[in-house]
Formats: structure tokens, sequence, C-alpha cells
């Protein structure tokens, strides 16, 4: 009877191993196939029959891998096998499918494609992310956090070669409502707060390799990682805002602090005294594309708060959200050079034409605010003594003055702003500033920074660096444009930058 027992038991294993193994294999094939009819020979009806043969199968699979019911607050217990190296490649591989059936959704954009196994990486979320709060190995919460990034950014498989995907308005039927799902799962699991769980490894200093970098900076922590979770948080809850709004008793406002306080603990570290809107050039300064998303985000979300709530400036700086100082330290990380504005609007690579554009419009009408925001984004901070106010200047740590490169990927190409930038065309010279980024204007020193007059042609200084460098740009874009040299239309900019200029003169235009 025992060696009957083992017999059975041993058997069972290896039906059990050589299942996963075909899963695994069945997957990772799957996968390959609808990528090479999609953007290899755009074969769309070989692709429509796959799914349909494949779809319940595919679904099944998935409730089995990442289960769907949840067993509780760290539920190490959904994966018995998580600890080990071929459950972690099956999960890999599922995970890269999922990435190929939304890729292909988002590509077509036909009704009839819109099966339920090209849905699940949307309406069931929330499985995903309790791989996240599991045992799994770091790499595959990593893909996790990455695949519902690129997922909300509707850039799932551009690494692939599926292109760009279609709008959400030009989606099958149930794609909004799909979009919403994920933005709820995301939402309802830092109102959980089970964002505290995610964790965030060091850096690795070698390429595939298992070292990992020292220190107690924040260059030391995994970047991409960081990005990821930001990007996850803010476009769900952009997304949310766009349809019926944040529902919940958090708010914005809440969210934002969950997110905040995760940078913090992760190791995005914040000089005392520092302004919390560096958190973005800290976080992304390594990613242009990433950098402009968080950026745009954030803007509408301080739109939205704005218009649905009695917001003041002070309130959002707390957590990290006031659009102007976002827009300032962009344009300090790049000292002041409209050249740079210029690449990047001239870029297809990120979203900057249409974050400017909204911003611009922002600035326009709140010109008051971006005054007032002048002081908090270099981090002034009153304090008191006996002898009467005092000022003191604490800039947080500057993140890379990033260069984009028309020729390269975004990000791979970003260098410090002492490096001359590509370049397109020829734009001409540019008058040098007068002091270099970080300094003090012209004659002042610490010793004389203890009165209110210093703190006003401090502030005067870096208001007339934005407002020039705006200017410069608006000249060359003109300069341009009448030579027919700029790859659109660049009326609606050009008339923005204009109303910008005159507020410089009379503020209550």
């Amino acid at each position: 009877r025992l060696l009957s027992h083992l017999a059975v038991k041993s058997v069972s294993s290896y039906v059990i191993f050589e299942l996963r193994c075909f899963v695994s294999f069945l997957i990772a094939l799957i996968s390959c196939v609808i990528y090479d009819y999609i953007v290899l020979h755009s074969q769309v009806r070989t692709v429509e029959k796959l799914l349909a043969t494949f779809d319940t199968a595919l679904t099944a699979a998935y409730s089995q891998l990442v289960p769907v019911e949840s067993l509780g607050h760290g539920n190490s217990a959904s994966y018995p096998s998580s600890n080990t190296a071929d459950w972690a490649t099956t999960l890999t591989n599922l995970l890269d499918l999922l990435e190929v059936l939304t890729a292909a959704r988002f590509k077509l954009s036909t009704t009839s494609v819109c099966f339920t196994s090209s849905r699940l990486s949307l309406v069931q979320a929330s499985a995903l992310l309790r791989i996240v709060d599991s045992h799994v190995h770091y790499f595959v919460k990593k893909q996790v956090l990455l695949l519902l990034k690129r997922i909300l950014l509707q850039k799932a498989g551009e690494d692939m070669g599926f292109g760009e995907a279609s709008s959400l308005t030009h989606g099958d039927d149930h794609m909004t409502s799909d979009i919403l799902t994920l933005a709820d799962d995301v939402l309802l699991a830092v109102h959980t707060d089970r964002l505290q769980c995610v964790p965030v490894e060091s850096a690795a200093i070698f390429f595939g390799g298992t070292g990992q970098s020292c220190g107690g900076s924040s260059d030391a922590f995994d970047h991409v990682m960081l990005r990821a979770v930001s990007l996850v948080v803010l476009k769900s809850l952009e997304y949310k805002i766009q349809s019926a709004g944040v529902c919940n008793t958090i708010g914005i406002h809440g969210y934002l602090s969950a997110l905040l306080l995760f940078l913090r603990q992760r190791g995005v570290q914040l000089k005392q005294g520092s302004h919390s809107c560096c958190w973005v050039s800290l976080v992304f300064g390594e990613q242009d594309d990433d950098m402009m998303e968080a950026a745009k985000a954030l803007l509408l979300l301080y739109l939205h708060h704005r218009v649905s709530s009695d917001l003041e400036a002070d309130a959002v700086c707390v957590v990290g959200g006031n659009p102007h100082c976002h827009f300032l330290f962009l344009l300090r990380n790049i000292s002041f050079d409209h050249s740079i504005l210029l690449d990047f609007l001239i870029s297809t690579e990120t979203c900057f034409l249409e974050y400017f554009v909204r911003y611009l419009k922002h600035l326009r009408d709140d010109w008051e605010g971006f005054r007032t925001s002048l002081c908090a984004s270099r981090g002034i901070v009153s304090t008191s003594s006996h002898s009467g106010g005092s000022v003191t200047f604490v800039d947080p740590e500057p993140a890379p003055c990033l260069q984009p490169s028309l020729c390269l990927p975004s990000g791979s190409a970003t260098a410090l702003a002492s490096t001359p930038p590509l370049r397109l065309v020829d734009y001409g010279s540019s008058e040098e500033s007068e002091t270099e980024d970080g300094d003090l204007p012209s004659g002042l020193t610490q010793d004389r920074l203890h009165s209110d007059s210093v703190v006003h042609t401090h502030n005067s200084h870096y208001f007339d660096r934005t407002v020039m460098c705006l200017t410069e740009l608006r000249a060359v874009v003109t300069r341009l444009q009448r030579r027919s040299l700029f790859p659109y239309n660049a009326t609606s900019l050009l008339k923005l930058l204009t109303q910008i200029e005159a507020k410089r003169c009379c503020p209550q235009r």
C-alpha cells in the first residue's frame, strides 16, 4: 500500500509538472502566433479564428494561474509554488500573452475581436494586483506593474512592434467600461493601503546580473518600478475623473498623499524644507515620455479638483500636485533653454505638445497662481527668529537635466544640459542666461538673504527667465513656421505664447 501510494504521488507530481510545462509552452506559442499574424502579415481574420478557438481555454488557464478570488491580504496561499523558477516563467509567459491580447484588441479595434481573453488584463486586473502582494519573484511583480502602466497609457505592445493603439473612443463597445474597471481596481488597492505592500528593490548595477547598488540616495532604488507605480495611480485617477469623478471618501488629495508617502518610504528623498512638487523631477527625470505623461495627468487632476472644490494652491502643493511648480522644475532642469522645449515640440515620442498646450491655457487663466508658485518651486521656506523673519533657500536635489533625442528612443539619449543637444535644424544661437541654474542673481550673497526685498528680487529673476524662455520659443517657432520648416500648424500654440507675453506687461489681460 505504501509503494502504491508513493507511486501515485510520483505520477501525479509528474503529470502536474508536464501540464505546467505544456501550459507555459502553449501560452508562449499563442503569443508568437498572434504577433506573427498581426505584426508581420496583418492577417486579422486568422487572428480572430485563433482567438475564437482558444478563448475559453485561455480564460480558464488565466483563472487557474491567477486566481480571481482573493484569499486574504498577503495571499501567498494563492500561489503554492510561487517561489519556484518554473512558476515564475509560467507567469511571465502569461503576462506576455496578456499584453499581446490587449495590444491586438487596441490595434484592431473591432467588436468581433473583443473576446473574453482579450479583456482579462482589464476586467480582472485585481487578480494581477494580487500577484504584486504575493511571494513571487520581484521581476514578475515588476512585469505586472509595467503591463498595467502600458495598458493605461494605451501603449501595450508598442515595444513588440504593434505600433500605436487606437483611441479609446474608437475602440470596441466594452473598451471604456473595461478601462474604468481597471482604474477602479487600482484605486481600490490604494484606498485599502495595499500600495504599501508594493516592493521596490535596489537597482541592479549589472545588465542582467544580480549585483545591487548601495547607498541611501534615491538613485539606489529601482526608478523603473517607482515610475510604473506612479503612472498606474495617476492614470487611474485621470480615467476616473474623466468618467464620473472620484466618488470615494479620500478623493484626489488622499490618493496623491498616499502616493507621495509611498515614494518617500521607497527612497525618493526630499530635503527638509524642500517643495513636495519636485517629486516629479526626481522620479521621472531619466525618462522623458513618462515625465510628460505624469505632468499631463497631474495637470488634469488639478484642473478637475479646482473646479469641483475650493482649492488652495498651498493645499495642493502639500501633496506635490501644483502644475505651475511642475513646469518651473522642468524649466530649471533644462536650464531655461527654449531650444530643448522646441525639440520636445517637434518630437513625436512624448505627449509634450498636448501637455504644453493645456498648461499654457492654464497659465494664461491663472497668472497670479503662477507668480505665487515661484517661491514654492524654489523651496523657499520662511522661518521666524528673535530678530524678525528670515528666509532660507533650500533647493531639492536637482534631477538630471534632460535633452530629448530625435534620433533615438525617448529617454535613451538624455544628457546633462551642459552637453550640446541634437538638432534637426539650426535654430540660431540664443543668449546665455546671466547666471547658471541654481545660482543666485547677480550681486546676491548668502549674507544678504534676510529681507523681503531679496526674496522679491530672487523671484523676479526666475519669473523673468521663465517668460524669456517662452518668448524665445515663440520667436523661433514663428520663424520656422514662416519658412514652412515647422512640422505642423502652430498657429494656436503661437497665439497662446503671445498671450503669455502680454500677461507680463499687463497681468489683467
